[in-house]
C-alpha cells in the first residue's frame, strides 16, 4: 500500500502541471480523481496500521475503521465525479494535449507496479480495485485526445470525462455493497449450506449465526445439542472437527460453539 501511496501523489501532481498551465479537461478528471485517491490511500494506508490494535474495550480490534474508509471513499469519489463532470463542462481548455498524454503513459506504467498480496483486507483491494481503472481511465484519455486532434470537437473531451466519472462510480460499487453487508451484519457465506455441512458431523447442530468484523475476519456462533452421556474429550473432539470444516471451507476465524443436553431455541 505504501507503493500505491506514493505512485498517486506522483501522478496526481504530474497531471496538476498541464491542467493549471492550459486548464486541459482531461488532466482535471485525471489529476482531481488522482487527488481523491491519493488522499484515500493515505487515509486507508494510516487505518492499516492501527486496525489490529486491540483494547479492553474494542476486544476485536479497530479493524471496522477499513469499513469507514471505504464508505468515506465512495462518497468522495461520487462528489469529486460530479464536480469533474461539472468543470468539463465549464473549463473548455485542451492545450498541452501532448503532454497529458505522456503523462498518461507514465502513470499507466506506475499504475502497473501497484498490487497487494491480501485480497480480503476491503482497504487494500480497494487500492488494486482504482490502480485497475485508472489505468482504463488513462487509455481512455489518451484515445480522447489523440481523437481531438483530428476531429478538434469539445464533445469528445467531454464524452470522455463523463466515461471516466461513470466507470469510476461503477467500479466502486462493489466495494460499496460490501461495506453496507458488513455494516448490516448480512453473512459473507451461505450459513443453510454451511449448517448443512456441519451436521455431517453433529445432526444437532441448530442456530448458526456468521458475521463479519471486517473484510478479513469471520465470526460464527453456534449451537449444538449433544448426548448428555458424551465425555469432555468426545465434545472437544467435535469441536476441533467443526472449527476445523469453518477455517478452511468457510475462512471462518473465530467461532463461539454452545454444547447443549437438550435443545434451547
Amino acid at each position: 500500500m505504501k507503493r500505491a501511496l506514493i505512485v498517486y501523489w506522483i501522478i496526481f501532481i504530474g497531471f496538476l502541471v498541464p491542467f493549471i498551465l492550459g486548464k486541459n479537461i482531461i488532466a482535471l478528471a485525471d489529476s482531481f480523481h488522482d487527488l481523491i485517491d491519493a488522499i484515500s490511500i493515505t487515509f486507508s494506508f494510516y487505518i492499516d496500521k492501527i486496525a489490529g490494535n486491540r483494547s479492553s474495550i474494542f476486544t476485536y480490534g479497530l479493524h471496522r475503521l477499513e469499513i469507514i474508509s471505504a464508505l468515506i471513499n465512495f462518497m468522495v469519489i461520487i462528489f469529486g465525479s460530479v464536480f469533474t463532470l461539472y468543470l468539463s463542462f465549464t473549463l473548455g481548455g485542451d492545450r498541452y494535449s501532448l503532454l497529458v498524454i505522456l503523462l498518461s503513459f507514465v502513470a499507466i506504467f506506475l499504475l502497473l507496479t501497484v498490487h497487494e498480496d491480501d485480497e480480503n483486507n476491503l482497504n487494500r483491494k480497494a487500492v488494486v480495485i482504482h490502480s485497475l481503472f485508472d489505468t482504463i481511465a488513462y487509455v481512455i484519455g489518451i484515445v480522447a485526445l489523440v481523437l481531438s486532434f483530428f476531429i478538434n470537437s469539445r464533445l469528445v473531451i467531454i464524452s470522455a470525462t463523463a466515461l471516466i466519472v461513470i466507470l469510476s462510480v461503477l467500479f466502486s460499487f462493489n466495494s460499496l455493497k460490501r461495506s453496507l453487508l458488513i455494516i448490516l451484519e448480512g453473512s459473507p457465506v451461505d450459513t443453510e449450506k454451511l449448517e448443512k455441512d456441519l451436521q455431517t458431523i453433529n445432526p444437532g447442530v441448530h442456530h448458526v449465526h456468521v458475521w463479519a468484523i471486517c473484510g478479513h475476519i469471520n465470526v460464527a456462533t453456534i449451537h449444538i445439542e449433544v448426548n448428555e452421556n458424551m465425555t469432555i474429550k468426545e465434545v472437544d473432539s467435535e469441536r476441533e472437527k467443526i472449527e476445523k470444516i469453518l477455517r478452511e471451507k468457510y475462512n471462518i476465524n473465530h467461532v463461539t460453539i454452545q454444547f447443549e443436553s437438550k435443545r434451547v431455541d
